[in-house]
């Protein structure tokens, strides 16, 4: 896959993850039943990929879009209306958030091979994003 058709299909995805969010955040209260209070949205495109997702809590938001081989993401989330994210590109990397909280905010954005981030929140009201860029 070339370089412009990679960037490409990361932007779809991202696309696709961000509509799937707003769709799923638009709707009342009145309209999720009591397993849709926290939600998850994951995209797997290749194989070897591996996610995993826990939630306790309500309102708990988690996005995970991964491409390309052997890419490990984990997202754990205790409280309430914490929001996490990781976009992976490339191979063998691995992203982990862990919240415990009120309101807490955590990006792990990974492009290339073998990258390693992890974010750890506990408390409220936190913010944290990684951004890493490996070269080939």
């Amino acid at each position: 896959m070339n370089t412009i058709r990679a960037a490409q299909l990361v932007s779809l995805m991202c696309a696709l993850l961000l509509a799937a969010t707003a769709w799923a955040g638009d709707l009342a209260p009145s309209e999720l039943d009591g397993r849709a209070t926290a939600r998850m949205v994951a995209a797997l495109v290749a194989r070897q990929d591996q996610v995993t997702v826990a939630q306790d809590g309500t309102g708990n938001n988690a996005g995970v879009v991964q491409s390309g081989l052997d890419n490990e993401a984990t997202i754990q989330q205790r409280g309430l209306r914490n929001d996490a994210g990781i976009l992976q590109t490339g191979a063998g990397n691995r992203a982990a958030i862990e919240q415990q909280g009120v309101l807490n905010t955590a990006r792990i954005e990974q492009y290339g091979r073998q990258g390693q981030a992890r974010i750890t929140q506990y408390g409220n009201g936190k913010t944290a994003t990684i951004v890493q860029y490996q070269g080939r």
